[in-house]
């Protein structure tokens, strides 16, 4: 199956990361939703996932990007402010489509809930994300939101976001 989108359109909006609170909340929903379904490999894994330290469950907008897990990502950008990003390896590790569903992969228009496994230490950006401490997302309305892709296509990325806020300023 082919995951890859067109590369200027290849990245995630994340705008919230859970609490180990947050995450026995994420866990509970899942759990229950899943009481009399069938449930899969994707399921056990995510069921028995606990949070290390270079681990993190981030929650997503609607998805311009398909990547199956394992994918290798690399680069955290500020979404209303692409200038400011941060480059470090890091590893999608499982994928709730629809913030509930554990899957092989993200799923393009849909919103997920993400975990991730950096290298080393979460870097401090993620930090300044809105802090959901339960399953219902509760970030405010203009809150920090980021955007989460491979470091290969951040430059594309980058340059496809300035051209089409400088066409929108343009067409007003």
């Amino acid at each position: 199956m082919e995951y890859r989108t067109n590369p200027k359109e290849n990245y995630i909006v994340i705008d919230g990361y859970f609490s180990l609170d947050g995450i026995k909340s994420v866990k509970d929903v899942v759990e229950k939703r899943f009481e009399n379904r069938l449930k899969t490999n994707f399921y056990n894994d995510f069921m028995n996932w606990s949070k290390a330290e270079n681990e993190i469950l981030l929650g997503t907008f609607r998805a311009s990007a398909a990547w199956p897990i394992s994918t290798d990502l690399g680069c955290i950008f500020d979404f209303r402010n692409p200038d400011e990003f941060v480059y470090q390896e890091f590893k999608l590790i499982h994928s709730l489509v629809n913030g509930w569903i554990p899957a092989e992969n993200t799923s393009i228009g849909n919103n997920h809930i993400l975990a991730v496994r950096f290298e080393s230490k979460i870097p401090e950006i993620l930090h300044k994300l809105y802090e959901e401490n339960e399953y219902h997302p509760k970030a405010p309305i203009g809150c920090l939101q980021l955007g989460v892709c491979c470091k290969n296509d951040f430059p594309i990325i980058l340059e496809n976001i300035k051209k089409s806020r400088l066409k929108s300023k343009n067409d007003y």
